[in-house]
This record gives structure tokens, C-alpha cells and sequence, in this order.
């Protein structure tokens, strides 16, 4: 597709753009570490009816929020954000984490955000973004390796993707969040909870089916490797409490809102209780807690 151009903000290695650049020279530009100017450039270039694909590090989005909002969400713009080291990064720094992404580009109208579970879903997405073109798009990926999926296990569009059923527990799992998902849902079975399990896999727009789905579950457990507060979860939390009839007990898991040391990724997320053991732990105090109110 002649019109796709790629923009970067000094990461063209890192983001993997290097092999486009030198196939597509005219079509690729690093603007240097600017990626306010990134963003409004990539406005322009959508409006002049070129589909630009941004490709920053997930933390360096923070300092082009002004321009996601106003000179491309307002405008309706179809320009694609492909954010790398989305959520607990770990080894490159304290301010390498990507916890503010999903938190902040929910934020935006018109804005479509994506989270791959797997390497597989990563590519149907960016083939979906194309599809919109009616306002921007997000995709945000771990710098972890990511599991790959059979066919069956690809979802397709906005639509969230039902894992597997069970009656006691739905588990709305984003993105890496998926694996630990899985894993809690087997020893859970072992203790007599059967869970559901959804990938979400567009967290905005949220797809009513698997809203309306959690919804007839006792309990819902959100999963997040992102910022808790103000995040995808609270969303959920506040729709499924618009819904018609008794709401379910929601536990929404997710990062605190404090800075991170850098370390390894898996042990960071297991410090902060957002692994499998963790969503056992909360689902049994949910399910505890159900239980006291009958």
C-alpha cells in the first residue's frame, strides 16, 4: 500500500523499522526525539490522505498526549500508534515502563486501542487498524517474548474473544494478561470455581457481548498491565454497573500508581500480584466474600 508511511522518534531499530527504511527510504522518517512533532506530522500526513503508522516506546507517548488529543483525535485522523514495551518493561529503566497508555489514549474519543495476546493477534490487529478509518488507532505490545497461537485462538475486528466458559468466575484478561489467566483458571477448577475466560483484546471501544456475558457471572476479575487507577478495569467496572439487573462483585487488578524500579519483568508483575497466583487470591476472596453476602 503505497500511501502507509512510518514515523519514528529516534527507535527505529528497536521498533523494528530499520528493514521498512531501507526497503521504502521515502516513505519512512525519524524525526529525532520529538514525538510531539512525530504525532502532529503524522496529522498532517493523514490529512493529506497518507496512512501513517507511529512507532514509539509506550512511556514516550506521555509527552505527545496534547497532540494525540487535539491534532489527531479531534480531527478523526486514521493515523496508527504502535507502542512498543507496553506495561512492565523491566531491565531498561525506571522510566521505561509503559503503565500510562491505556489510561491515557481511553481518554480519547473516537480512539481505538488494541492489546495482542500473542504474536499472532499483533499481526491481525495491524492488518484491522487499516480497516479503520474513521479515527486513530492504538496497538500496544510487551517487550516480552510473545506465545504463539493456533488459528482458532485469533480473534478478528473489535471484538473481544471468549477463551472458554464457566459459570463461578469471568476473568477479562488484557493483553500478556491472557497466560496467567489461563493458568489460575486450571488450579481454580481444582478448588470447584469454574471460571470464563475473555481476551479482550480491543479495550476501546469494549465489546458488549463479553460485557453483557460478565455480567451474568457472580464474580468478574479485570487483569491489567497497566495503571489500576483510571484504567481499562475501572471502565469495565462502571459499565457492567450500568447494566440492568444485580451487578456481579468486580475485583479490578492492575499496576498502582507509583513509580517502578526496573528488574525482571515476571518478577515484577508476580511483586505486585499480577500473575496467577494473584488472580487466585482474588478470586477466592471474591468468591469468600459472595459467599458471606448470600
Amino acid at each position: 500500500r503505497q500511501e502507509i508511511v512510518a514515523i519514528t522518534a529516534a527507535m527505529p531499530d528497536s521498533t523494528g523499522l530499520l528493514p521498512f527504511s531501507e526497503r521504502f527510504p521515502d516513505r519512512f522518517f525519524d524525526v529525532g526525539i520529538a514525538e510531539q512533532h512525530a504525532t502532529t506530522a503524522a496529522a498532517g500526513m493523514a490529512m493529506s490522505g497518507l496512512r501513517p503508522v507511529v512507532a514509539i516506546y509506550a512511556t514516550f507517548l506521555n509527552r505527545a498526549f496534547d497532540q494525540i488529543a487535539f491534532d489527531v483525535g479531534l480531527h478523526e485522523l486514521p493515523v496508527i500508534f504502535c507502542l512498543d514495551r507496553a506495561g512492565i518493561t523491566g531491565p531498561d529503566g525506571a522510566s521505561h515502563h509503559g503503565l500510562l497508555d491505556m489510561m491515557l489514549m481511553s481518554k480519547i474519543p473516537g480512539m481505538t486501542i488494541f492489546a495482542p495476546s500473542s504474536y499472532q493477534e499483533l499481526q491481525q490487529m495491524f492488518q484491522d487498524a487499516f480497516e479503520i478509518t474513521e479515527g486513530p488507532v492504538c496497538i500496544r505490545y510487551p517487550r516480552t517474548p510473545a506465545p504463539t497461537v493456533l488459528e482458532t485462538e485469533i480473534g478478528k475486528g473489535t471484538q473481544a474473544r471468549k477463551v472458554q466458559s464457566g459459570k463461578d468466575v469471568c476473568i477479562l484478561a488484557i493483553g500478556k494478561m491472557l497466560g496467567p489467566a489461563k493458568e489460575a483458571a486450571k488450579a481454580l477448577k481444582q478448588k470447584g470455581i469454574e471460571c470464563g475466560i475473555w481476551d479482550v483484546r480491543c479495550v476501546a471501544p469494549l465489546d458488549m457481548a463479553m460485557l453483557e456475558d460478565a455480567h451474568h457471572h457472580p464474580v468478574v476479575i479485570t487483569i491489567e498491565d497497566g495503571i489500576t487507577e483510571g484504567g481499562i478495569g475501572s471502565i469495565i467496572q462502571s459499565k457492567l454497573s450500568k447494566l440492568d439487573g444485580r451487578g456481579p462483585i468486580v475485583r479490578t487488578m492492575g499496576v498502582p500508581s507509583s513509580y517502578i524500579p526496573q528488574g525482571n519483568a515476571d518478577e515484577i508483575l508476580s511483586k505486585l500480584g499480577l500473575d496467577s497466583e494473584g488472580i487466585i487470591k482474588e478470586s477466592l476472596l471474591a468468591h469468600k466474600l459472595l459467599q458471606s453476602d448470600n
